[in-house]
């Protein structure tokens, strides 16, 4: 009696690298738009995307009506402030280290000065200023404002902190050990996410299956490619 074919296994899901980064700024409060396109002024292709822009508010609480405190997010890695509105412009990159593209940093393109109009939290004359120190050195504050770029890769660049010393760059092990931390932590909480995208109920998938948080950011990293 013949046995039964083998079906093949079906390949592990791919976490993508932009959403993962969305989903650590998400859990820090950050309100966002993916995918941010910087438009000519004429007819032709875009001038630039930003992978994230996020908006942090200084007073963000996730609070727990059976926990004595909010939720901790991750005040150290993020700078994270209590005074500042806090606008941040991400770059993300897979598998390589981090870094901040042309766009990013060439100031004869005035790509800066369009998002920052585009967004509209800043005054219009002062939009010139603001982009002129992001360009010197990626951070720029305007009563109560804080507008950053920062840079998410595979490990931190050398080279990039010469330059922008003020920037401040994650790699993904810092942002998988804290959404990990943040699972387990208020796991409790966390047990109603159907509404969440696949990718979030992905990771949080990998994380309930996990051994511990080596495991898991080893188990995603994989994933990422």
């Amino acid at each position: 009696m013949s046995e039964p074919p083998v079906r093949p296994s079906r390949p592990a899901e791919r976490l993508d690298p932009e959403k993962v980064a969305y989903w650590y700024f998400r859990l820090n409060g950050f309100l966002q738009i993916e995918n941010f396109v910087v438009h000519p002024s004429r007819r032709g292709s875009q001038r630039t995307d930003a992978d994230l822009l996020g908006v942090r508010f200084p007073h963000r609480a996730e609070f727990l009506l059976d926990h004595p405190e909010p939720m901790r997010d991750d005040v150290s890695t993020l700078r994270l402030s209590s005074q500042l509105i806090d606008v941040a412009i991400v770059e993300v990159k897979g598998n390589q280290p981090c870094t901040l593209n042309g766009p990013w940093t060439d100031r004869e393109d005035q790509n800066v000065n369009r998002v920052l109009a585009a967004i509209g939290c800043l005054p219009h004359g002062v939009i010139d200023e603001a982009a002129a120190r992001i360009y010197q050195c990626g951070t720029f504050e305007h009563e109560g404002y804080r507008i950053r770029l920062i840079p998410v890769g595979r490990a931190e660049n050398p080279e990039l902190a010469v330059r922008f010393p003020q920037v401040d760059q994650v790699t993904w092990a810092q942002i998988l050990s804290f959404i990990w931390f943040r699972f387990h932590t208020y796991r409790r909480q966390k047990t109603q996410v159907q509404q969440w995208d696949r990718q979030g109920l992905l990771l949080k998938d990998l994380s309930d299956r996990s051994s511990g948080p080596e495991d898991f950011i080893s188990t995603a990293l994989s994933r990422m490619g």
